[in-house]
């Protein structure tokens, strides 16, 4: 007999001896009951949780903090990090116990339903005091993610080396389609769980939902894979699922387990909460994520909290008083001006592109968001409505407010979308975005100056002084037009909040040195920010 011996034991050998021992080795772990159909399906269904795993991390993160480069190349580094580790300590646990791979791959799954479910309380825990602390939102990113992704991705990773070893003791012979069998059920495997936490189970269970989900079916799985259970087995897997099940249909909240969304949908994080004792008045706040996108007032829907709104508000007055406005809005959010310039004048003819149609509804059902005749709701991205609408000139005002703090969808910054823009714009009209960037350094913001200066040869910067008074970051409103606002420099609300505003020379501003023409092919958006994400000076 031709062979190996190690450490962990003999290994299988080719001859008759060698396949004999195999034998004996899997009729002692368990294998009668595991079939090689039960081992791919199991190694498939592993490779589904962790993918769905991966893709419900980038949602536990956002409340905290937003959706962003960072957030996705940590969630995919760290799982990807954790699941290699996992593979090489499979195999090595592979080599160590060829003769209880049964067992041992039992309980690797109910490993995996503890650490999966406590993915929802490590997480909290961790990006909650990182915030606190006022950590560099990347490095607070990266180590929430660490903390609450490694291990379940590496547990993940046990399965898929000790079930091919398991299938090859008992299958020597025909190694090749063993191997390529197992390859290809943790591919079909990771397809599915993509696909179905991106379509399905999120928007149907939430993150917490699916976690509980992911966590119930590791459980089956490993009952089924514990030898000496099999009269027991049915009933440890029903048992398996029964608390994830119940916890989802029952909408129960688990305290520590919960998400701190109230509704999630295909795109957000959703939370609704009274807002009177920022305002004073009847109100309420929709948060997207971890960012407050709007607050809208109950009585009066052109009382405009929010300073970067009023400032639009005012604008618009000062250019067009009450007449009837044309107006095209990148984002809807809460539709907190598109509400107040209906209420204005119901003969305003108001286009929002909102891609989320649950915002949508949230924003009638909670915050008294009811559109005219002449509000147009769009459930599409704003780049490709806008492309949608024919180039002529048609509107009074276009309004970029889909940016959520820092992290910015580039599509919507580029030249090539500015020239969208400026072809749909009245020779009267005007287009206004808001952009967070660092005061003292603000390379974002003289990149989008630049690129604008390409389609608009006039453009104003506005800012309110308490935002750059020794501040390392601050909310930007860029105006850019064929005519001036006509705001004077230094600018006090004409009603309502008792806002005021500064005009910034875009001239101070080094676009050429700080800043980039931001195209299509390149907008490094969380590059340009990086002083914010990373913390540096």
């Amino acid at each position: 007999m031709s062979g190996t011996q190690s450490a962990a034991g003999p290994t299988t050998g080719s001859g008759p001896d060698g396949a004999a021992h195999s034998r004996a080795a899997v009729s002692g772990s368990g294998a009668g009951r595991v079939s090689a159909a039960l081992l791919a399906v199991a190694v498939a269904l592993n490779a589904a949780g962790a993918m769905i795993v991966e893709i419900v991390a980038g949602r536990l993160l956002a409340p905290y903090f937003g959706m962003s480069l960072y957030t996705w190349t940590t969630v995919i580094g760290v799982v990807l990090a954790g699941l290699t580790c996992g593979h090489w300590i499979g195999g090595r646990l592979a080599g160590r116990y060829r003769a209880h791979l049964a067992p041992v791959i039992g309980l690797s799954f109910w490993l995996g339903a503890l650490t999966t479910v406590l993915v929802l309380p490590v997480t909290g825990l961790v990006a909650g005091a990182l915030l606190r602390g006022e950590a560099a939102p990347a490095l607070a990113i990266a180590l929430s993610g660490l903390a609450g992704f490694f291990i379940p991705s590496l547990v993940a990773g046990l399965v898929q080396p000790m079930a091919t070893v398991f299938e090859l003791q008992r299958a020597a012979a025909h190694s090749g389609p063993v191997v390529g069998r197992m390859l290809a059920a943790g591919a079909f495997g990771s397809i599915l769980g993509t696909f179905i936490a991106g379509f399905v189970l999120i928007s149907w269970l939430g993150s917490a939902g699916t976690i509980w989900l992911v966590a119930g079916l590791n459980a089956v799985l490993g009952a089924l894979f514990l030898p000496g259970l099999s009269r027991r087995g049915g009933a440890l897997a029903a048992a398996g699922l029964l608390v994830p099940l119940a916890v989802i249909s029952g909408g129960v909240t688990v305290p520590g387990f919960a998400t701190p969304c109230q509704v999630e949908s295909r795109y957000y994080c959703i939370r609704i909460d009274p807002a009177d004792g920022q305002t004073g008045r009847a109100s309420r706040l929709m948060a997207l994520d971890h960012l407050v996108h709007s607050v809208n007032d109950e009585a009066d829907p052109q009382a405009l909290f929010s300073p970067y709104l009023h400032l639009v508000d005012e604008i618009a007055r000062h250019r067009f008083a009450d007449e009837p406005i044309s107006a095209f809005f990148i984002g809807g959010g809460g539709f907190t001006l598109p509400r107040a310039w209906q209420a204005r004048n119901p003969a305003s003819d108001l286009t929002i592109a909102e891609i989320d149609p649950v915002v949508t509804r949230l924003a009638r059902e909670k915050l008294w968001f009811a559109p005219g005749e002449n509000t147009h709701v769009l459930e599409r991205d704003a780049r490709v409505a806008l492309r949608a609408i024919p180039e002529a000139p048609r509107f009074d005002v276009v309004f970029g407010d889909a940016f959520h703090d820092i992290a910015i969808p580039a599509h919507l910054i580029s030249d090539e979308f500015n020239a969208l823009v400026a072809r749909r714009l009245k020779d009267t009209g005007f287009y206004v975005l808001n952009v967070v960037d660092d005061p003292s350094n603000p390379r974002l913001l003289a990149s989008l100056l630049r690129t604008l200066k390409l389609r608009f040869p006039l453009l104003e910067v506005w800012v309110e002084p308490r935002d750059i008074q020794g501040a390392r970051r601050a909310t930007f409103i860029v105006y850019a037009a064929k005519q001036p606002s006509g705001l004077e420099a230094t600018h006090r609300a004409t009603y309502g909040y008792r806002h005021l505003w500064l005009r910034v020379d875009p001239a101070s501003i080094d676009i050429d040195g700080l800043g980039i023409t931001l195209t299509d092919d390149f907008a490094p958006v969380d590059r340009l920010l990086s002083g914010l994400w990373l913390g540096g000076d």
